[in-house]
């Protein structure tokens, strides 16, 4: 009888959960190994890829990449460190092909471990964001589909344990410690979000990168707190305003790494007519007359694992009208501001921090939310 058991389990598929983590990642379907990632990526696979490459190497590698080729300039900036002259800093947590062979309690372990570490120094102001690489061949060369999305949802699981099981297509946000100048402890809400390598060229291109898979926590208004509190700015105003023109240009600045691919995002016009940057030249890809308060992207940016770009493995050769992308208008930038807004608005503990007890630094109070391709404030 239990040779027969066995047999009939040889021939059916075994659950994600009794099969190790490395072994989940190992069956994911895979792109050709001859694929063209863009030359960027295909430069520092030669390390990140590499087994006889130290950790240190492989890590001096990725933020060199992530300093100079992701959209998002939050993130080159967090390549600076917090003793860089924009003063933002970034834990990150690296988790190799060894921690995988270790299982699932020993990543998570890790995980945990380091996240109160970066807590710790978030609580200073010292950083605003935390990474988690997961530095993997197999997760390099995964093919978007649902196995991905599948194997997304499972890291999550071991990240915000707080919250697991995880949901597809829902927002989730971490909670970051600060200290204010009077010696009150509090949080700020941060966005979650995933980057692999597959995601080149297709309608999720923002959000590819090197070397596996990556998930990334940044507080824009724990950084503005921040920057005021040591003296990097003059006011907490000017820090607001600071955080304010660098969301302005991050958006709209994708589609790097490859020529014909657009930005994912994107500025929308406003009927108020012109709109400022200050400080710099405006980019390019903001128009005179953009939308201060909302922008569009072909996914929406704060959910932690959105199952159509994830899972759609199409080309984009030029425009996202060839896969018929999903379009998403309503997405806010009027969070940026010093108003301070009650505790049931959406807004609240962005950029004023929740005031908590010294017990609860570690705790993570923010519900998660379903998004919605509506305008937010029509709830």
């Amino acid at each position: 009888m239990t040779s027969l058991m066995a047999t009939l389990a040889g021939t059916r598929e075994v659950p994600s959960a009794n099969r190790s983590l490395r072994e989940v990642i190992a069956q994911l379907p895979q792109m050709s190994p001859d694929v063209d990632l863009g030359d960027d990526i295909s430069l520092a696979h030669e390390t990140l890829l590499a087994p006889e490459v130290s950790e240190m190497d492989k890590r001096a590698t990725l933020f060199k990449w992530l300093g100079q080729k992701q959209p998002c300039l939050f993130g080159r900036l967090a390549m600076q460190g917090s003793d860089g002259p924009k003063g933002l800093g970034a834990n990150m947590c690296w988790i190799s092909e060894e921690d995988l062979d270790a299982g699932r309690d020993h990543v998570a372990a890790k995980i945990q471990r380091e996240r109160r570490a970066w807590k710790d120094r978030a609580e200073r102001g010292e950083s605003s964001g935390f990474l988690i690489m997961v530095n993997s061949r197999h997760l390099a060369y995964a093919k978007p589909g649902k196995e991905l999305v599948d194997v997304c949802v499972e890291l999550s699981n071991l990240y915000l344990v707080e919250h697991a099981p995880i949901e597809r297509d829902v927002i989730y946000t971490e909670a970051v410690p600060f200290r204010r100048s009077d010696g009150v402890l509090t949080v700020f809400k941060a966005g979650c979000n995933i980057f692999y390598s597959g995601a080149h060229r297709t309608v999720n291109h923002d959000r590819r990168l090197p070397g596996g898979l990556m998930f990334s926590m940044n507080s824009p208004g724990h950084y503005a707190n921040s920057l005021s509190k040591r003296g990097l700015q003059d006011s907490f105003e000017a820090a607001t305003e600071f955080v304010r023109e660098t969301a302005f240009r991050s958006i709209g600045n994708g589609g790097i790494g490859c020529p014909h691919v657009p930005s994912a995002s994107w500025h929308n016009e406003s009927a108020d007519g012109h709109h400022e940057v200050a400080e710099r030249k405006r980019p390019h890809y903001i128009p005179d007359n953009f939308d201060p308060t909302r922008y569009s992207a072909v996914y929406h940016t704060d959910v932690l694992v959105p199952t159509d770009v994830t899972s759609d493995a199409r080309t984009v050769h030029e425009s996202f009208d060839e896969v018929d992308a999903e379009v998403w208008p309503y997405l806010i930038l009027d969070y940026i501001s010093t108003e301070e807004f009650p505790p049931d608005h959406v807004n609240y503990g962005l950029f004023h921090g929740h005031p908590i007890e010294e017990c609860a630094r570690y705790h993570n109070p923010w519900p998660p939310r379903v998004a919605h391709n509506e305008e937010l404030f029509e709830y």
